[in-house]
């Protein structure tokens, strides 16, 4: 079951990155809708120094933001292969596992609707059984009937595109965050650097 969420999940990925503007960490590489430029700048020049590559220029992003996405892509790959250490980046995932549940849960949203609503119902009919002597054990019936519909409105109302990316977006920055102490962490992964040799 776990693993049929997740490829849900997986298949809608696409289409909410396009509905966004890009995969997030991409966006945030981007120059164009920057928000803090001086960020940007020191993590284009420390990913062009990882990467012995360099970031493109505002002109060349905007001549040809299809290329300049795909280093950006590039980039984006290096770090998450860079971070896998959950022991040293939990942070990221952290991050990384809260967006992955919130794409999921969005992927099965029509199916975590439907079978709130249905159990809603149903507990609402034996409610009304219950009352009139039909059915026993009424106050549990409205409890079912209670957590069904709270479970619909989250279904209907919290689990959605947006509740998904801000998951994202706090994932892309978290990962990106990383270039603050990846150098440092590549040096001390380095063979023949370990103290114990």
């Amino acid at each position: 079951m776990d693993q049929i969420v997740r490829d849900r999940g997986r298949a809608i990925q696409p289409d909410l990155w396009s509905s966004w503007g890009g995969p997030p960490a991409t966006k945030a590489l981007r120059h164009s809708g920057a928000k803090n430029p001086t960020l940007l700048a020191r993590r284009h020049q420390k990913l062009a120094a990882l990467l012995d590559h360099p970031m493109p220029t505002k002109r060349q992003e905007t001549g040809n933001p299809a290329k300049a996405d795909e280093t950006y892509e590039m980039a984006v790959r290096y770090l998450i292969a860079q971070t896998r250490d959950t022991t040293q980046f939990r942070l990221i995932f952290l991050e990384n596992c809260h967006y992955g549940f919130r794409r999921n849960m969005l992927g099965v949203r029509t199916i975590g609707l439907t079978t709130s609503l249905a159990v809603s119902g149903m507990a609402v009919v034996a409610v009304a059984a219950s009352y009139y002597g039909m059915l026993a054990w009424k106050i549990g019936f409205v409890l079912v009937a209670v957590v069904g519909l709270t479970l619909s409105v989250f279904w209907w109302r919290v689990v959605n595109s947006e509740w998904v990316r801000s998951a994202a977006e706090d994932y892309a920055e978290r990962l990106l965050d990383a270039l603050d102490v990846l150098p440092i962490a590549l040096v001390e992964n380095t063979p023949g650097e370990d103290s114990r040799a």
